[in-house]
């Protein structure tokens, strides 16, 4: 890990790119860039159920990877994607020819889907869909993998044979032999330090049949690059996880994250209403006024929470407190992350005011981040109704004539978000990997608002510029902003011609 962030630091790869980008409909999205550190590994839930078509409608079935949604029969680019796994309701149009596609059909609520078989179908009793639909992501929670860290592996299409596994792995036999003697309670190597060595299933998983576009198209995972899986197998007497992709890698050289459980505060229903406190980093005293000077209670706030606060504060020797809503306790202002929302909103109306008819369309959604505080606070119209802590890039702000790409700055402005993914592999110069990082959203260039499973460090600038959520956080955001995706689809792109998007302002 060390050697990955030495890269960023270093500055010879800052920021994150999008999976978006201009192309026919048989041109994969750009892979992203991001950054990782490694939490403290535990064995990740059980594995999590798929989620089924709701009626017996005719729909399209997705057997690929980027299954490309677009505009009319053989349009150039695309509008949106579906994912295998995944399935959409058709629209009542017939088929038609166009391209090189014999067989367009329409979906909804709006576009077209080539579904000629190969890489989408109509058939509902295509006998690959059953194990798509196992294996695909399970959107529907705020994990759609199970996450891990590479420790330097190989990944195979099939579960390799014993021999091959001593061909193509240099270190197999020490490597295996340092697995045997942890198993048996010995010291374990550093290679398998964090490493979950319990015995995976036995139970056969039968992946014949699958297309080639299911699967990334590379051979291996460097170490620090991350690892997206739905399933494991023992098999040929070494246990394998099955990626997100549907290929194999060796349980024994992939670190497993643990679940990143941190949500923000809904504000919606009116229970809680800012201002209030968040706690990052570790949990912090809970102080009392005692003679003109605060004092430690002997309680804390604990890491990770959130406490209302009155709005009274108080100066004592140059460190500002903050007073909890109740009156029983105060706190210092710098342990903690304090979302203040701005005066006005990006059309003009007054923050927790009357709306006004001036503004945007739709639901009138848009997002505030501060970098250097460390939280987003999301509103509908004037009123706030979400907020959270955020890790926007380690650079900080943009330094002025550079881009803020090369010092892992968050970029500052007014954007649109305008492109949507449920998961997207991001990459790194050198090969280095980000696997089916979730929720992504595009807002500007190579940057996105994403959720982040390697970390759970938040309110501290952590990325090399992307603004990180927790997953809780970026599926309720993703879901929330707009332009909406579609039920069933795994991508959309904003058209700014017929649709609304939810502003996002990004300040220090």
């Amino acid at each position: 890990m060390a050697r990955f962030l030495a890269l960023f630091v270093a500055g010879a790869v800052a920021g994150c790119a999008s999976t978006e980008r201009k192309g026919d409909v048989d041109e994969a999205p750009e892979p992203a860039r991001s950054s990782a550190t490694a939490p403290e590994p535990e064995v990740p839930d059980a594995a999590m159920a798929p989620t089924a078509p709701e009626d017996d409608s005719p729909r399209v079935y997705a057997k690929s990877r980027y299954v490309w949604v677009v505009s009319q029969p053989g349009a150039e680019g695309w509008i949106g994607f579906l994912w295998f796994g995944s399935s959409v309701k058709l629209r009542p149009l017939e088929p038609v020819a166009a391209g090189s596609c014999t067989k367009w059909v329409a979906i909804e609520p709006r576009g077209w889907v080539c579904a000629n078989g190969v890489r989408a179908t109509t058939d509902a009793s295509d006998p690959v869909l059953a194990t798509l639909r196992e294996y695909g992501p399970r959107v529907d929670t705020a994990w759609p993998h199970h996450y891990g860290e590479s420790r330097g592996l190989l990944r195979h299409k099939e579960i390799p044979s014993a021999e091959q596994q001593k061909r193509s792995e240099w270190d197999f036999a020490s490597h295996m032999e340092r697995v045997e003697q942890a198993r048996r309670g010995e010291t374990r190597h550093a290679s398998l330090q964090g490493v979950n060595l319990d015995p995976a299933p036995e139970t056969p998983i039968d992946l014949l049949g699958l297309p080639s576009t299911v699967h990334e198209p590379r051979k291996r995972l460097l170490p620090s690059s991350t690892v997206s899986y739905i399933a494991e197998r023992r098999a040929e007497g070494r246990d394998f996880l099955l990626t997100g992709d549907l290929m194999w890698v060796p349980k024994d050289r992939v670190t497993l994250y643990p679940k990143v459980t941190f949500e923000g505060v809904d504000l919606s229903n009116g229970a809680v209403e800012l201002p209030i406190a968040l706690f990052r980093g570790k949990e912090r005293p809970k102080l009392i006024e005692r003679d003109g000077a605060f004092v430690e209670s002997g309680e804390t706030f604990p890491r990770l929470s959130f406490a209302p606060l009155s709005g009274e504060q108080s100066v004592v020797g140059g460190e500002t407190y903050l007073q909890t809503r109740d009156g029983r306790f105060w706190m210092k202002k710098s342990d903690a992350v304090v979302p203040t929302p701005q005066a006005k909103t990006p059309w003009g109306a007054p923050v927790g005011g009357q709306d006004t008819e001036a503004g945007p369309g739709g639901r009138r959604t848009w997002m505030q981040a501060s970098i250097w505080g460390g939280w987003l606070i999301a509103y509908e119209g004037t009123k706030p109704v979400f907020v959270t802590m955020i890790s926007p890039g380690r650079g900080g702000t943009p330094v002025p004539g550079t881009p803020a790409i090369d010092t892992a700055a968050t970029p500052t402005g007014v954007f649109k978000i305008t492109g949507k993914f449920a998961t997207a592999t991001m990459e790194a110069p050198g090969e280095y990997i980000h696997t089916d990082v979730p929720w992504a959203q595009n807002f500007s260039g190579p940057h996105a608002l994403h959720g982040a499973y390697w970390h759970d460090d938040w309110g501290n600038r952590k990325s090399a510029g992307c603004v990180n959520v927790s997953p809780i956080d970026g599926r309720r955001l993703f879901h929330w902003t707009e332009p909406q995706i579609p039920v069933g689809w795994h991508g959309v792109r904003w058209n700014p011609r017929d649709e609304p998007a939810t502003t996002f302002v990004i300040h220090g």
